[in-house]
Formats: structure tokens, sequence, C-alpha cells
């Protein structure tokens, strides 16, 4: 049930196990292919439709779990405001099944890819408070937190479905990390999927994303998009492939796909690593979670009367007024600078809160209005991410490169101090970028 090139092979590198190409290859060549189930029928990835499958090799876990209705009791789909839905009955479903068969040693079907699994994850919800703390001021800390909070509602509905049979939060948690970190989402197929060999590639930003095609399916030039409307009787029809990227991949060079996160925040919040280098290189891999609340806050009751009745919905402005600031461009594209990295969401909410309920309301809060309303928008955003800066007030970007260098030289054994250091760097620089850009704009704008 797999295809792995020989041109390619596995090895470890200073980013642990992953895959090295061995000859040249062209883009577009098969770097692994997974089929989702063998000749006879019997599952090869580890789904979430297996865990529910009482003729499958999870049938007594899968009994329990209908018995019980177990998925009924999980989160459901977790709405975030600017990364990804998390489907937590997907996700705390694979982990139980991935913390069964730990448990099972020997007599687990997938014993073989389950003892390959790292024991230990540095994905935020794994840190303890004392590692959180490195992140400084970062909103990071309070999304690992949620995270716990999660991990442990999924867990408690798990033991009250389960009673004694139910794993140990410890094993459980463990598991939901290693999901978020390594498991795919594949619509084609419905499902959610720990992909045995897939997962040891490491992830780049430039590099192409695993595509589910159907079997014995072979890419050419001229249907580039041919699997994008393929439509699935059942995963045994399915394959998982990853390609070489544009440009090919030279011999000796490490092979990647991409499915993490791009900013170095959020993929140490879900993966447990940073993009080390990347941002000396010129590439934008920063971002920081703002807030407007307290310009909101400030308005007296009319005021707010005004945005909930008048402004808010005819505008499309978020109503929870928090944002985020990043400076990634794209792949193959330098960091954005300055004013950029202002998302034109939070423009469009500052221009809100700016405006007064005795004037007409503008047509669109997306382009530039008038120079005071221009004005107090400007002022809106500078406080509101002057006081986001303030909470990095304990040590200097200066101070933090030092450590950020002593914690890389340390190795593995500081790891996940260098990667909060590497994030706090990152987050802090971009904020004086913005601030510093903005309160220029505003003094050429008073001398204009």
């Amino acid at each position: 049930g797999v295809e792995a090139s020989r041109k390619t092979q596995f090895a470890r590198g200073r980013m642990g196990v992953g895959g090295v190409a061995i000859e040249d290859m062209a883009q577009g060549e098969v770097i692994f292919s997974l089929r989702m189930r063998d000749d006879d029928d019997a599952p090869i990835a580890l789904t979430t439709t297996e865990v529910e499958n009482e003729r499958g090799p999870l049938r007594t876990l899968a009994k329990m779990v209908n018995a019980t209705r177990l998925t009924s009791r999980y989160a459901g789909v977790i709405e975030d405001e600017w990364g990804f839905p998390l489907d937590s009955t997907r996700a705390a479903t694979l982990a139980l099944a991935l913390a069964r068969e730990v448990e099972l040693g020997d007599d687990a079907y997938w014993r073989a890819y389950v003892d390959l699994l790292p024991r230990e994850v540095d994905s935020l919800q794994m840190w303890d408070d004392d590692e959180l703390e490195a992140l400084q001021g970062s909103r990071l800390i309070e999304r690992a937190r949620r995270r716990r909070a999660l991990v442990r509602r999924e867990y408690e509905a798990t033991r009250e479905a389960l009673g004694a049979t139910a794993p140990s939060y410890e094993s459980f948690r463990w598991a939901y990390a290693t999901v978020l970190a390594r498991a795919f989402v594949l619509p084609d197929l419905n499902c959610m999927a720990l992909l045995p060999g897939l997962d040891l590639y490491n992830s780049a930003r430039d590099a192409e994303k695993c595509t589910v095609e159907r079997l014995g399916h072979v890419e050419d030039d001229d249907d580039e998009d041919d699997d994008e409307d393929v439509a699935f009787a059942n995963e045994g029809e399915a394959q998982v492939t990853l390609r070489v990227g544009i440009g090919g991949a030279a011999a000796g060079t490490q092979l990647f796909h991409d499915y993490a996160d791009h900013t170095s925040g959020g993929a140490l919040l879900e993966f447990g690593f940073v993009y080390h280098g990347e941002r000396e290189r010129g590439s934008g891999v920063d971002a920081v979670e703002t807030s407007l609340v307290r310009a909101y806050d400030a308005l007296d009751a009319r005021s707010r009367a005004f945005l909930a009745e008048r402004v808010f919905g005819a505008f499309n402005v978020r109503t929870s007024l928090t944002f985020e600031l990043s400076n990634v461009g794209g792949v193959y594209k330098p960091a954005l600078r300055g004013a950029a990295c202002v998302p034109l969401e939070m423009w469009r909410a500052a221009r809100a809160l700016a405006l007064s309920p005795e004037r007409a309301l503008p047509a669109s809060l997306d382009d530039v209005l008038d120079e005071d309303t221009e004005i107090r928008a400007r002022r809106i955003i500078l406080d509101a991410l002057k006081a986001a800066r303030a909470r990095y007030a304990a040590t200097s970007i200066e101070e933090d490169v030092r450590a950020l260098r002593l914690a890389l030289d340390a190795g593995a054994a500081a790891r996940r101090t260098a990667a909060a250091l590497d994030v706090r760097v990152g987050e802090k620089s971009l904020l004086d970028d913005v601030i510093t850009d903005l309160e220029t704009n505003a003094r050429r704008s008073r001398r204009g």
C-alpha cells in the first residue's frame, strides 16, 4: 500500500527524521504515496471512520464508542478567528484510538507505526506554566491554556462514557497533541487520518501539500486540477500522495510538504516548532494578536449603541474587535513591512470606532476617510499596539536575541526555550516595526 520513490530515503537531520532526495528529482515526481486500504480492504491509514467501524481492527473500541454515543459528547468544531477551525470531535476520536493502540502494545494493529511515534510533543498544550511564561507577553499563552482546557474537557467526556476502560489522562493528552501535530484532515474522504510514513516529512512553506487521488492516478502537465472534484465511494479507492514542488529537488536536499501554519507562533501552538532562521533570510514568519476592545470600552453608551445598531453589521466589522497583525507576505515573497502588516479588517474596525453618531455614515470603511477620522483611527490602532508591546517590557529585543543564541547552542535540551525566545523576538520586532511606521505616517500627515 506504500509507494516511495527510489530516489528518496529517510534520514535524521537537524529537524529530526525526514525525507531526503538521494538523486535529483523533477517537479511533480512522486515522493511518497500511501493507499488508505490494502488489496484485502484492511486499513493502512488510522482514520476517524475506522474508530467507528465495528467490523475493523478497532472493533472492540468501536462498539464502545458507538454504544455510548461518545463522539456526540465531544466539543465539535472550534472556530478560530484567524486560523483554521479545529474539529475537536475528530481529533479526540483519533486521539482515543491512538492512546488505545499504545496501551495494547504487541497486540496493537498499528504497532509498527505507534512504536515509531515520539513520546515527547512540543506543541504548546504540552508545556507547563513555567515554560509558557517564557513567551512573555504573547497571547499564545492564553491560546495554549484554552487548548489545555479543551483537551481536559474531551478527556472527561471520554472517561464519563468509557469509565475504567478509558486511557489515562496523560496518555490521552499526548495522543491529542500527536494527532494535531501529525494527522491530516481529508475532506474528500470526510475523515481525519494518521498516515504512516507521510507524517515523517517535515513542513516547509514553499513545499507542495499532500493530495487525495484515485488509486493508480498518474499526474501530467494537462491534468493539474483533475482531482479537485473527484468523489470517492469509500476510502479503499483513494491514495494520499506527496509530490516534488516547484523547481524540483536536488540530490542531498531534504524533502518537505506544506502542512503547518506559516507563522512561527501558529506552528509552535499546533506542531511544536518555529521557523528558526527564516526571519533573518527576509521571510515573514511573525504574527501578533491585537485588540481594539479598550477603544470600544472608552466610548459612551450612545456611541456604543450607534455602532451596534448602524455600523458593525452594515460594514461587516468583526465584533470581537480582535485581529492578527502579521508580516507573512506569502510563499516566495519577502516579509511585509510597517503599516502593510495591519489587516484591512482592523482598519475597518478602527474607522468604525472613530465615527461620530452626529455625522453621516461613509459609503465604505475599507477606503481612507476624511483626515480627522483617519487620525482618530490611526491613534486607536497605535494605542492598541503600544498596549500590546508593553506586555513584553521585561526584556529588550537585544537581550532576547542573546538568550536565543545561547538556547540554540544548547541544543535539544533548550529547544522549548529557544522556540519561545524566537517567537518573542518576532512579535516584539513586528510590533515595533508597525508602530514606527504608523507614527512616521502620522508625522508626515501633520506636516502635509
